[in-house]
């Protein structure tokens, strides 16, 4: 597995209507949700800025996201956010609570 880590810092607006924009029809998750390879998602926010992360099976498909990613940022939030930093990794420790249910 691996995952693509985005930092961004908030230009104007609030967080919730970042998230709002993200989550709509059409929006980012949607992009995400049907990319081939896409594990999970999430958006944290955080006092330094937004943290994106993805898990995607391959590095090519956290790559591809990557793409995807900055086009929609481009084209829907970029008035709100500037992206700091984006790095993809491999996963090489992952736990949960209810992976450790099961």
């Amino acid at each position: 597995m691996h995952a693509r880590v985005a930092f961004y810092k908030l230009r104007s607006g609030t967080f919730k209507q970042v998230v709002r924009t993200v989550e709509a029809p059409g929006g980012l998750l949607d992009i995400f949700r049907e990319s081939p390879g896409f594990q999970s998602y999430e958006l944290i926010e955080a006092p330094a800025g937004l943290i994106s992360v993805s898990h995607w099976e391959s590095s090519a498909q956290a790559d591809e996201a990557t793409r995807a990613a900055a086009v929609w940022v481009a084209q829907h939030v970029e008035d709100r956010i500037k992206l700091q930093q984006s790095d993809i990794g491999e996963v090489v420790l992952s736990s949960s609570l209810a992976a450790a249910a099961h």
